[in-house]
């Protein structure tokens, strides 16, 4: 009871009741300004029509704009004030300016060998384009001559990342979206500390909201105490703003530019099992060993440069590791580090899903703890099972949020009809994040399929072409099936009330 009371009255908590303070002023204010004028009540109508038509006409994905459109017309008055303030981007221009010129910047040490893009393309080729669309248009190079080693839990992933924190010579580079007080932290935390003791270079950088009520408030002073450099992303204001929705779901570990992880896994005990949440917890995660390694090191720098510019041209080239020149011995396949950012207009996560659904031949093998689709994924999935693929997707039976699980089984029905086979993770949570494809080619990563990874946070994934240990992956896909309940559309029998429901729940699931 003492240490919820100290939770409840930590410092960040309180900022977040101040944002709802400020949310309740803000309806009174309103609410008493319309209730003593017509004009004004006139004025915000026709302000909502007039957004409505905009959104009809605006770029951008048809079930935001339904979902933009319904608010508006059905609240005039906060619909309209919500969109107009939700929709004033001027911070994440900027950000986006400050990005570009970080691309630009790095573009000299991406560090790549000359042709691998040509020769990954004809060995291949039916990859060429998305290879082509993450190097060319995005600046995501393809490496060869990395190894790559497959995760299948979360136990085995942190040995590995404890065993390679031990072994950095020049400087460890760490951001993970939540990072929780527990075993996982504590340890890491020491390694870190000892290694920053020994002149090793030590970054850390974790999101606010992420880590909003996992770690004490005096992290970041602790850590730099020790000498570790700490960085808290889009710290969390109390103010109404859009900005908080644009988040660092990014989980990243670099060491010396050499070797590099990435996954579902965040630095919480339940990602490893050590505490119980959800019954077990299920996640993947991948080690590059080579040059790829770098090119996820540069994804992790992005960030971190936005709130660091000090950063120089001499300081990049001390960081570059020193990879040997192509020998041509047993093939490694190729492997495509890329990242996705909120700033932009590319929505490259879901371009790239969209890609390799569309490529599939025999098999496409999803992983993913939340499924709420917008009409190009959902097209491309039912478009693939029509067409004589195997479409399997594997989701959590026990869920961590009621209403967005009820909302990811809203798009079972039209799935499961097209020849989906949708299946749920019975031992407890599935947290992994991957698709494999004809089990030649894997993307593993941070991007689930929904709203809030595809469209509104910086996420990162590795795409694998011919890489060996995408055997591993289709082995234990095939296994975790075996733990998983195949749904029926018996099962999906709903009363009416229920299917009106999840019927609401499709409409606002843009905004989850």
């Amino acid at each position: 009871m003492h240490k919820w009371l100290v939770q409840i009255f930590r410092r960040r908590v309180l900022l977040a009741l101040l944002i709802v303070i400020q949310f309740g002023i803000f309806s009174f204010m309103i609410n008493q300004s319309i209730a003593y004028s017509i004009v004004l009540e006139s004025v915000f109508t026709a302000v909502s029509i007039l957004i409505a038509l905009h959104v009809v006409g605006k770029k951008g994905k048809e079930a935001y704009k339904i979902t933009w459109i319904l608010q508006v017309l059905i609240f005039p008055v906060y619909g309209a004030l919500f969109y107009l303030m939700f929709n004033r981007q001027t911070k994440t221009k900027k950000l986006q300016k400050k990005l570009e010129k970080i691309y630009d910047f790095h573009r000299s040490y991406l560090n790549t060998f000359p042709n691998t893009l040509e020769r990954a393309s004809i060995e291949y080729p039916e990859y060429a384009t998305q290879m082509f669309y993450l190097e060319k248009t995005m600046g995501f190079p393809v490496y060869d001559l990395t190894d790559i080693q497959y995760f299948e839990i979360g136990e085995t992933y942190y040995e590995s990342m404890l065993q390679s924190l031990q072994e950095a010579k020049k400087y460890i580079f760490f951001e993970f979206f939540i990072v929780s007080e527990g075993k996982m932290w504590s340890e890491i935390q020491e390694i870190l500390a000892e290694k920053a003791l020994q002149g090793v270079e030590v970054r850390v950088m974790f999101d606010d909201i992420g880590s909003f009520v996992t770690l004490p408030e005096q992290t970041k002073q602790l850590l730099e105490e020790k000498g570790i450099q700490c960085r808290v992303y889009n710290p969390f204001h109390p103010i109404l703003t859009s900005s908080q929705n644009n988040r660092d779901h990014r989980k990243i570990l670099s060491i010396d530019g050499e070797v590099s992880f990435t996954g579902g896994i965040n630095i919480a005990d339940e990602y490893i099992n050590a505490i119980e949440k959800f019954g077990h917890w299920k996640d993947t995660g991948i080690k590059m060993n080579g040059p790829a390694a770098w090119g996820q090191t540069l994804i992790f720098l992005q960030l971190w440069q936005t709130m660091d510019e000090t950063l120089s041209a001499k300081e990049m080239t001390l960081l570059l590791p020193a990879f040997d020149g192509p020998t041509r011995q047993e093939s490694k396949g190729y492997v495509q580090p890329y990242a996705d950012s909120p700033t932009d207009t590319q929505n490259v996560g879901e371009h790239v899903f969209v890609k390799m659904i569309h490529q599939a031949k025999k098999s496409v093998l999803i992983y993913t703890p939340y499924l709420i689709l917008d009409e190009n994924l959902e097209t491309a999935l039912t478009l693939a099972a029509q067409s004589g693929v195997s479409v399997k997707i594997i989701l959590p039976k026990i869920w961590d949020k009621y209403l967005v699980h009820m909302t990811s089984r809203s798009y079972y029905k039209e799935l499961i009809d097209a020849g989906v086979e949708v299946f749920e993770y019975t031992a407890g949570f599935m947290h992994a994040k991957s698709v494999i494809v004809d089990e030649e080619s894997a993307v593993i990563g941070t991007i689930n399929f929904d709203y809030r990874s595809l469209y509104l946070h910086f996420e990162n994934a590795v795409a694998l072409y011919g890489v060996p240990e995408i055997k591993n992956m289709v082995l234990d896909f095939n296994e975790t099936e075996k733990l998983s309940e195949k749904i029926s559309l018996s099962e999906l029998s709903d009363s009416k009330i229920a299917r009106v429901a999840k019927r609401i729940l499709r409409l606002f699931a843009p905004l989850m």
